[in-house]
């Protein structure tokens, strides 16, 4: 009976043994399978043994969607956003910018050479007047603007924007470009070339880089502002001119006084123009402007003593704008020296909706 007692323990000691061998046959022990970025699966298996063939391919198919899903928002957060200046104004300026480029041999523009019509004024009427991309009230101009230039005239987030939005600027430019089709003298549309993506971002980088100078010029040089505050006035002048000879024309005037109301419309003209050609001279002594017209140097010193007279404390973030206006022109000089590159399709994708728009 011992021997039996014995024997048994024996086999039992070796069942248990044998059995704590071989434990994960019977009680698989729980493994976690990424299945994509961050998100795990928890079996008991392996793989193989847990998937059939169509199961693992389904599985590699997620796999590479998550990962497209993760490099898009990635590129997407390369993009920093400003809360007021939003990612859809700096590709809206892309856009507008692009349209202002004619290549040369087209319908628009026969010369052999392509041109670049940017006109500042007109800029700033679209931007402070319509408010595209531009988080602000656009049923309320004078409060929009206000906010608008509150906001941005502020060193730190002009050093923001610069930072941030030049990449996104240069790319909407390249994608942009990609879309863009001009219509040829026989009326077939064409799309722009290597040749014509290098001029248009050099004419571009030549216009940013005088409007930045001029801008940085007007705001650094304090003999020109009383030369902008006599200007205005003089148009004033001119103004009040006008009227008082209207109004007298309704009160049955004499002669006399008809003849003199005409006079001083004369001479406050040319007051006017007196004090037009004195800033003209000013600000070409100082900024040596290149390629801008007459009429665009007043409109800018008009903006910048505008800018200036509403917070006198914005004159340096002003300089700031114009000198950061300067670096961006060089990075589309840049740019316009390498071959296009490839660039994320759903930005392409917006820069056609809004060339389209």
């Amino acid at each position: 009976m011992k021997r039996i007692l014995a024997l048994l323990v024996i086999l039992a000691l070796a069942g248990g043994y044998w059995f704590m061998q071989n434990r994960e046959r019977f009680f698989p022990k729980p493994i976690a399978t990424e299945v994509a970025p961050q998100r795990w699966q928890v079996s008991t298996a392996t793989p193989s043994q847990n998937m059939t063939r169509g199961q693992v391919n389904a599985t590699n198919a997620s796999l590479d969607e998550d990962q497209k899903a993760t490099e898009t928002n990635a590129t997407k957060a390369a993009y920093p956003s400003d809360e007021i200046v939003r990612h859809d104004f700096v590709q809206d300026m892309s856009s507008y910018l692009i349209e202002r480029y004619l290549p040369g041999g087209t319908k628009k523009n026969p010369a052999p050479e392509g041109r670049f019509d940017l006109n500042v004024k007109s800029l700033n009427i679209r931007y402070g007047v319509d408010f595209p991309g531009l988080n602000v009230d656009q049923t309320d101009t004078l409060g929009a603007r206000k906010i608008v230039f509150s906001h941005v005239l502020q060193g730190s987030v002009l050093d923001f924007m610069h930072a941030a939005y030049t990449p996104l600027f240069l790319d909407s430019l390249e994608q942009g470009l990609k879309s863009t089709t001009h219509t040829l003298p026989s009326g077939e549309e064409a799309a722009i070339t290597d040749e014509q993506r290098t001029e248009m971002l050099g004419l571009l980088a030549a216009k940013l880089r005088m409007i930045g100078q001029i801008v940085a010029t007007l705001a650094k040089t304090e003999s020109i502002r009383p030369l902008v505050a006599k200007y205005l006035e003089d148009i004033e002048s001119v103004i009040q001119a006008h009227l008082a000879f209207w109004n007298l024309q309704g009160e049955n005037a004499t002669v006399t006084a008809s003849n003199d109301a005409s006079a001083r419309i004369k001479t406050t003209i040319q007051t006017r123009e007196i004090s037009r050609q004195r800033l003209l001279q000013a600000i070409v002594s100082s900024a040596n402007p290149q390629g801008m017209d007459a009429s665009e140097l007043i409109y800018l010193a008009q903006w910048v003593y505008r800018r200036g007279m509403e917070d006198p404390k914005r004159i340096g973030s002003i300089a700031k704008a114009g000198e950061l206006l300067i670096r961006t022109s060089a990075a589309v000089e840049e740019r316009s020296r390498q071959p296009r590159p490839e660039l994320d399709p759903e930005l392409s994708e917006n820069s056609t909706q809004k060339a389209g728009e």
